[in-house]
């Protein structure tokens, strides 16, 4: 538990001083400024007062018992201070000091050495090289951080990796008048661990919201299950910064380059429910949505508006974020009939002209609110100057403090009416500049309602010969390679997955026999590690008929790749089905990432393809198909036949317990996939695996 770092009886701060631009300084004003509600012990040697507070050379003196202390000294002084800490029975540190193993392998030694001394007296490291706490609990109001933005009650909680991050979103809070439940800036994270305070904020009664900054996962697997667990009972709001995991790295397979854009963080957020954001105003914006209102209980919006402009925008930013503009019930429309003026427009939008009063716009959004075919409202509201703007606002303000339905809201004004916004978001309304931004908000706030509402995966296992399978793996030798294609093949068929009918060949004389075995036509196909995309290196001839053109094929294809030594592999040629790449990669520490898309050569163009964390449940498998842009040339699209989709979701959740029973599968890629007429299957033609031992 973290109740002494975030809930701490006592504070000291080891480096308290009277110099104004020191960071022991701040720390001391902000406790005192903020009504920290304990007592505080100034630690300095040289001083014997510090803001008329008596001032200790040493925690050790404290005549009574230290929960947190504040450490901002030299980096090489901090093990000494934190022996004196651990004597004195201290419960956690925060070492704001910087040095540590951001410059390098000497900090990161006397990085590890501080947390071994503080786990030898049972302490715990908030950092080093860290911003701080804050908790706006009357009750604590502890403010044991270095920064400015002040502190007031509210109800979201902020954990930042980067502090500059972290101050940004709460001085955009603090501007628009809302306050913070508590706040983590962690640093270097050495010991207390990000997840640990996810998982803290989590089992907090008064935290409705969880704000997420994120550059670096220490611990994936970790936050996997945190946050898995936290999102069930409140939303967490990720920005991840930094979109690739190694970078440069060069990877072999589709699948691993693919996954190197997409980054494993997203299929992480995936599986767990996290909602990530790309901006920091968008997050923000969402935050400040959760933080007032309930979560809607499905997708259909209604917009109401007093002009028309900005009201078209919304239903265009509704539909572009998934979102169902709702079909207004009878009974809804006759009330509205009856008490909005004549020229207002009674559907969706419900536009209720701009002479529209309290009595029309607001007895507008009581009877929506009472619409069962309604699950959210977007208002979009001008204060003309010849209207009760202020009767409006105030009208919106009692509704929303009762509605049991999300309600956001775009007001277009200047400075004269800002006591109209103050009404509104004094009914927990929050108020947006754009009937985008206010949109966006709203349709975070339904996927996560999506998320709650489903019901528990099942995660279905075929019975399958891992044995066999297992077999295959063992007889290949060596590190990290590829395995031969008939190898890959007979893997795949092992696990239930089709295959084309393939034969291995080596030399020319073999040809014939294995030929007869197929049956024509044929595809002639290079086999080699060395040789990653074959189809751009001349490694495959199609639509072979006959002897003669199988014969020539293989003269030609040999001397080219006479210098790889490599084998061949003889297919039935497939002339129908459409085109799928499925594929898996490896995660130290978590489930491999599955993938599927567009296969064939527009997997390298059109980059159409989904990620998810395995192990897959058909839920998953089928909400991953239905993702891509290119699903609907899947379901038939303009008088193109279906495909077996049904069996490309078999194939999947197939290919999540292969890649998850070996996990020295480092990455797979089966493509192309070619999906046939629907209730007819899919067939794989190509497919590369690589291991590491």
């Amino acid at each position: 538990m973290l109740d002494a770092l975030f809930k701490p009886r006592s504070v000291a701060i080891v480096g308290a001083s009277n110099n104004p631009l020191s960071i022991g300084h701040i720390v001391m004003q902000n406790l005192l400024d903020h009504g920290f509600q304990g007592p505080i012990y100034p630690i300095n040697p040289k001083s014997k007062f510090i803001k008329s507070f008596r001032a200790y050379t040493s925690v050790t003196e404290i005549p009574d018992e230290v929960d947190l202390v504040n450490i901002s000294i030299k980096n090489t002084l901090v093990p000494y201070v934190l022996e004196d800490c651990g004597k004195k029975g201290v419960k956690f540190a925060i070492v704001h000091t910087a040095g540590f193993k951001e410059v390098g392998e000497e900090g990161l030694q006397l990085e590890r050495q501080i947390v071994e001394i503080a786990h030898k007296y049972g302490m715990r490291i908030y950092g080093p090289n860290s911003q701080g706490i804050q908790n706006s609990d009357p009750a604590i109001s502890v403010y044991a951080n270095f920064t400015f933005v002040p502190m007031s009650p509210g109800n979201i909680s902020i954990v930042a990796q980067s502090g500059g991050v972290g101050e940004t979103l709460k001085l955009h809070l603090y501007r628009i008048g809302k306050g913070i439940r508590m706040y983590a800036s962690f640093g270097n994270e050495a010991d207390v661990s990000m997840n640990e305070i996810i998982d803290y904020y989590g089992q907090d009664e008064e935290t409705k919201v969880i704000m997420a900054h994120i550059e670096t996962m220490k611990d994936p697997a970790g936050f996997l299950d945190v946050a898995s667990r936290v999102t069930r009972k409140k939303p967490i709001l990720a920005l991840k910064t930094g979109r690739t995991s190694e970078g440069t790295k060069a990877v072999a397979s589709h699948t691993g380059s693919l996954i190197e854009q997409e980054t494993i963080a997203d299929v992480i957020f995936k599986k767990s429910g996290v909602l990530r954001f790309h901006s920091q105003e968008d997050m923000i914006d969402a935050a400040i949505a959760f933080s007032n209102q309930p979560v809607p209980k499905g997708d259909r919006v209604v917009i109401v508006t007093n002009t028309g402009g900005p009201a078209i925008i919304a239903v265009d930013e509704c539909i572009n974020a998934g979102l169902k503009l709702a079909k207004l019930s009878p009974k809804t429309v006759t009330t509205l009939k009856k008490l909005v003026f004549q020229e207002a427009i009674v559907s969706n939008p419900v536009d209720v002209v701009a002479t529209a009063g309290p009595e029309q716009y607001g007895g507008t959004v009581e009877a929506l609110l009472k619409d069962p075919n309604i699950d959210s409202l977007l208002l979009v509201f001008v204060t003309a100057p010849f209207v009760d703007c202020e009767g409006i606002a105030r009208k919106l303000g009692e509704l929303g403090r009762t509605s049991q339905k999300p309600v956001v809201c775009q007001v277009m004004t200047i400075e004269k009416w800002a006591e109209v916004i103050r009404l509104i978001r004094k009914g927990n309304i929050p108020v947006y500049d754009f009937a985008e931004t206010a949109a966006r908000a709203l349709s975070a706030m339904t996927e996560y309602g999506k998320f709650i509402q489903r019901k528990e995966p099942v995660y279905k296992k075929y019975k399958v010969e891992k044995k066999k399978a297992a077999e295959l793996f063992g007889k290949q030798r060596g590190k990290d390679k590829f395995l031969p294609q008939d190898v890959v093949f007979e893997v795949l068929r092992r696990y239930g997955i089709p295959t084309v009918p393939t034969v291995k060949v080596k030399k020319e004389d073999q040809l014939e026999k294995a030929a007869e075995k197929i049956g024509y036509p044929l595809v002639l196909k290079v086999d080699s590690e060395k040789i990653i995309h074959k189809t751009e290196a001349g490694g495959v001839v199609l639509g072979l008929n006959e002897k003669n053109e199988l014969l020539a094929a293989f003269k030609k294809m040999a001397r080219k790749f006479d210098r790889y030594k490599p084998g061949y592999i003889l297919q039935k040629h497939m002339a129908e089905g459409k085109e799928v790449i499925m594929g898996a990669k490896a995660n130290p520490g978590l489930q491999p990432t599955i993938m599927f898309g567009l296969g064939g050569v527009f997997v390298e163009v059109l980059k159409d393809v989904q990620f998810r964390l395995a192990p897959l449940s058909e839920e998953d498998v089928v909400e991953m198909v239905q993702s891509i842009k290119g699903y609907p040339l899947l379901q038939g699209a303009r008088g193109e036949k279906a495909v077996d989709v049904d069996k490309l979701v078999e194939i999947l959740i197939r290919l999540s317990q292969l890649a998850s029973d070996f996990p020295e599968i480092s990455e797979m890629d089966l493509n192309p996939i070619f999906a046939l007429e629907k209730g007819k299957g899919a067939v794989v033609v190509d497919a590369r695996l690589r291991i590491i031992r």
